[in-house]
């Protein structure tokens, strides 16, 4: 294995993106399992197995890291030897001065099996210890075990405390690292995953937490480690309801967890996964619904290889009109949320890489000075993992003066539009760019409208794509008048509001609908709009105009009335 401590200190320096895609598994719940608790399976060498289990002793002992609402039972340690079938038999009581007593749980050994650790309640003197909020936090043991299986030597480690809890331990393949869960303070969450060196002669490193692209504000409890695998249960929202399973790269400075999927975990809880990726089997458990007892053993058979997942996305750049490469364009890659990943200026072969995790969609942008800006959605699919695209530019059109008779011999207005083709200008009445009075119709006289309650202005809406926010050369009309409205009227001040139909999560749309406010008002200053007079303002979905809420089925067309967007006047 891989030395995880050189890896922790490269963690800063590296940039790489990947991600696990999870195998399939096949699981049953074994027969060792009783009408109690039974839990957290740990390997003790070739076909052996120990577990924690209730079926001894019902009795109740506060503690918030077994459930954030019961009261959890007391749990003595068992051991069995384990058949090919993935069956447990032959189990007995682990007999030791302070089994008999005490609660414990979760077992790690060292490599050599020399040595143990394990998680306890809080016991001082003989006694359970509990904190000011009433609760017995849970503390992380080391013992020596001897040749005939006795442990000795207990001693809790350095770094517990009788204010938060650590447990769950689970010691690296290398006998270096040692993982465990803790809610000290400077968690993310509830609970956190850290690590700590383990040094010689029983000292110990500073722990440190893990980080926050493990750990989030929920519960990331019961870590183990696979070789350069970690595999921990979390509720956070993307699982499928209580503790799942989730598992990430170690060696991967970007690598994102990765749920298990719906064999390992279901809506109730599931943990202490532990796995011989020899055998490609192993163990969790559950206290979802037709188990045995509170909590079961479950054992698993990894039916699929699990997958380093890398999304390539590369391509060049190209003239539109004459197909020629263009260097020196620059190239950006923007997440689902429009966090920019990286950016490339393409050489003399105007070609580009980006290598991406597998786990979202992404954006790319590409600008070129004379060019018009492009944009290109890439949706990540599991079965398309390259994406090689070539990407063309379209040279801005030259500035083009229109002269507007309003039939006043002495007012002869001159506005420039930018980047409108002359063609354009020659097929469309000029009444569409901008107000001739002896063209349009009553009501495109009409500056403004009274909605609502609102004084807005009277604009064709600017319509945009599925995902998208950047401005489309059909709007370039609607804005230049738009520019004109406002600079022949000195006291206005506009908002421009972007809405967003229902699709997506809502903190999305809040998002992208700000992305199309800004962009819009951006235009608008460049077009001489001065920036105190115009602002923008992103409503999201929060003022749909139909019945297109969450759940309801709609045609594009009624999705389309709800990307809409206004110009209102918040000051006259």
């Amino acid at each position: 294995m891989k030395n995880l401590i050189v890896f922790f200190f490269l963690f800063v320096y590296q940039f790489s993106y990947s991600q696990l895609t999870a195998a399939k598994y096949s699981i049953k719940n074994i027969s060792v399992n009783t009408k109690y608790s039974d839990y957290g399976t740990s390997y003790f060498g070739p076909n052996r197995i120990i577990f924690a289990s209730s079926k001894k002793d019902a009795k109740k002992l506060k503690n918030k890291f077994k459930s954030n609402k019961d009261n959890a039972p007391k749990y003595d340690l068992y051991k069995g030897f384990l058949n090919h079938s993935g069956e447990i038999n032959y189990t007995e009581k682990i007999l030791n001065n302070f089994t008999t007593k005490y609660n414990e749980s979760n077992v790690s050994f060292t490599p050599d099996l020399r040595h143990v650790f394990f998680t306890q309640n809080n016991i001082k003197k003989g006694k359970y210890v509990y904190d000011d909020s009433n609760w017995m936090n849970l503390k992380i043991y080391r013992a020596d075990v001897k040749t005939n299986g006795d442990w000795t030597n207990i001693v809790s480690l350095p770094f517990n405390e009788d204010t938060y809890n650590c447990a769950h331990p689970s010691v690296s393949e290398d006998g270096k690292i040692l993982f465990f869960t803790s809610d000290m303070p400077g968690s993310y969450g509830e609970s956190d995953i850290y690590w700590v060196t383990i040094l010689k002669d029983g000292k110990y490193g500073t722990p440190q937490n893990i980080g926050s692209h493990v750990n989030s504000k929920y519960r990331e409890n019961f870590p183990y480690v696979d070789g350069n695998i970690l595999y921990y249960s979390s509720d956070r929202p993307s699982s499928f309801g209580g503790l799942d399973v989730f598992m990430v790269a170690l060696d991967r400075v970007d690598s994102k967890p990765t749920n298990l999927g719906n064999k390992i975990n279901s809506p109730s809880d599931d943990f202490c996964f532990i796995i011989d990726r020899k055998q490609k089997t192993g163990f969790f458990s559950s206290n979802r619904p037709k188990g045995k007892g509170n909590d079961d053993i479950y054992f698993f058979k990894q039916e699929t290889e699990i997958i380093n997942c890398k999304q390539i996305v590369s391509g060049e750049i190209r003239d539109k009109e004459t197909n020629q490469l263009i260097p020196g364009a620059t190239v950006k890659i923007f997440s689902h949320n429009n966090i920019l990943i990286a950016t490339i200026l393409v050489k003399i072969d105007a070609k580009f890489t980006f290598n991406l995790a597998c786990r979202g969609n992404y954006r790319l942008e590409v600008d070129k000075l004379d060019y018009k800006k492009i944009f290109r959605q890439i949706n990540f699919t599991p079965d398309e993992f390259n994406h090689d695209l070539v990407l063309y530019l379209e040279k801005n059109k030259k500035e083009v003066v229109v002269s507007i008779n309003s039939n006043k011999k002495s007012d002869l207005k001159q506005i420039k539009i930018k980047n409108i083709s002359p063609k354009l200008i020659e097929k469309k009445p000029i009444k569409q760019i901008v107000a001739d009075e002896n063209t349009i119709t009553e009501d495109e006289k009409t500056i403004l409208l009274n909605k609502d309650g609102k004084e807005i202005l009277n604009l064709k809406p600017i319509f945009f794509t599925l995902d998208e926010y950047y401005i489309t050369q059909e709007s370039y009309e609607t804005l230049a008048k738009a520019s004109r409205i406002i600079k022949e009227n000195p006291n206005i001040i506009i908002e421009f509001g972007a809405h967003t139909d229902s699709r997506a999560s809502d903190s999305y749309n809040i998002h992208l609908s700000a992305l199309r406010a800004n962009e819009v008002v951006k235009h608008l200053v460049y077009l001489g709009v001065p920036e105190h007079r115009i602002r923008g303002r992103g409503y999201g979905e929060s003022n749909l105009v139909n019945k297109c809420r969450d759940g309801v089925k709609c045609t594009e067309a009624e999705h389309l009335q709800n990307r809409r967007t206004e110009f209102i006047i918040i000051k006259n």
